[in-house]
């Protein structure tokens, strides 16, 4: 069944309310509200919708990627990690993310420690099914297994496909099947909601959102990446269609925890200040679009400032000139001086070399112009990309030129891949 099909019979009349404002308390906010319905209720945290699952979701998520270290760099310091979940948890946090690669499989063993006694019943519980090391069909529910026994739940709540993009969706997620055995599993009650995170272009992201009744999706977004990846059409479109939308990378990995000089100057000039992770988190609550924003946190005490700042969220909280001022915010960012104008609109790709072009372009050259830090660039291509998931380094660039006019910017792409690389020495 394709999402249009699901949506006849009034589904699609059901989702536009849930995108009011609270001011008109709709069914679904209006249930969100109510501590009857919320698992795991606590009168310090605020809950959303999500979508038209029923569920009501604490405004903050917890992202268990970015966890506290040994000294070794490698090995997740429980003795510091645990804690600081069941401390959210027992704030009101009910919404745990987390991935079967993720930190080479520590994540899900940690969260499932964590959840032990009594906490697995407070919290909605992700997981996401990885494609690019998928061998053959029958490794979906290999890896779906291997989860649910790292997490000690015969349940994952919420379950994606992980990191939706151009070649995974060709190559795997369609000739694998795995929308349908997502619908199977769910069918099963082995999973609650199917969903996908998502790293692409706005093209395949509605292609995606129409191929299968979704109930979520994951997707980037933050004041700097309205036209990133889903950007905010995507946002839009997930949630006219009764999506569910879990917002990632709300800080851009960190980088708008401390933003350069320039940009803190623009949101300083607000009359009421604000911390910058306040100012990145607000703008994504004040969307009544946005179901839960999901944070990695290192730290108890970066626990308990986002438990506050959810605590003090609304959709709607920002005025005029709050909105205003994120504008200028962004906008100082694009300006830096040296900046490739790429809105990482990804029409660009799929490249015949697999080059991650907008990525390299938005996320790693552009944060380098501003923040000037070389060894946070290097961090983002040696880590946070590779060949098969989201592209290959500028160097795999051949010259050519079949993304020149594919670039909405016109932009000279394969010299500006020659920038980065001898710039960034990759």
């Amino acid at each position: 069944m394709d999402r249009r099909s699901f949506l006849k019979g009034g589904a699609a009349l059901a989702a536009a309310p849930a995108l009011a404002a609270v001011a008109g308390l709709s069914p679904a906010w209006a249930a969100a509200q109510d501590p009857a319905n919320i698992r795991n209720w606590h009168p310090d945290m605020r809950y959303r919708p999500h979508g038209l699952t029923g569920v009501g979701v604490s405004a903050l998520g917890f992202g268990m990627l970015r966890l506290p270290m040994l000294a070794d760099g490698k090995t997740v310091d429980e003795a510091k990690t645990i804690p600081m979940l069941r401390h959210a948890i027992d704030h009101g946090l009910n919404y745990v993310d987390t991935g079967y690669v993720y930190l080479g499989g520590q994540s899900e063993a940690v969260t499932g420690k964590a959840l032990a006694n009594g906490y697995r019943d407070r919290v909605w519980l992700t997981s996401k099914s990885p494609w690019w090391i998928m061998e053959r069909p029958e490794d979906f529910h290999k890896f779906f297994d291997e989860s649910r026994r790292r997490l000690n739940s015969d349940v994952i709540d919420f379950y994606h496909i992980h990191m939706i993009m151009h070649r995974g969706w060709k190559d795997k997620v369609v000739p694998y099947r795995l929308a349908e055995k997502m619908q199977d599993l769910k069918a099963q009650g082995k999973i609650r909601f199917a969903g996908f995170s998502f790293h692409d272009g706005v093209p395949l992201f509605k292609r995606v959102v129409d191929a299968a009744p979704w109930d979520f999706c994951l997707i980037q977004q933050n004041y700097l990446d309205t036209e990133h990846e889903a950007g905010l059409v995507g946002l839009n479109y997930a949630a006219a269609n009764g999506m569910g939308v879990s917002i990632m990378e709300p800080l851009r990995n960190g980088f708008l925890v401390k933003p350069p000089a320039f940009v803190r100057a623009e949101l300083d000039k607000a009359p009421h200040r604000r911390h910058p992770v306040e100012w990145a988190f607000d703008y994504l609550w004040n969307k009544p679009e946005v179901s839960v924003v999901v944070s990695g946190m290192s730290s108890m005490d970066n626990v308990r400032d986002n438990l506050a700042y959810a605590g003090r969220s609304a959709p709607g909280m920002l005025d005029a000139e709050e909105r205003a001022v994120i504008g200028r915010a962004a906008r100082a960012y694009r300006s830096a001086p040296g900046a490739i104008p790429c809105t990482g609109c990804y029409n660009c790709i799929p490249c015949p070399q697999n080059v991650a072009i907008g990525y390299l372009f938005n996320m790693v050259y552009n944060q380098y112009k501003a923040d000037g830090d070389k060894a946070r660039a290097h961090r983002l291509v040696n880590y946070s990309m590779s060949p098969v998931q989201r592209g290959d380094k500028p160097g795999a660039c051949t010259d050519c030129g079949l993304c020149l006019p594919k670039c909405p910017q016109g932009i000279d792409i394969p010299a500006e891949l020659r920038r980065i690389r001898k710039e960034l020495d990759l």
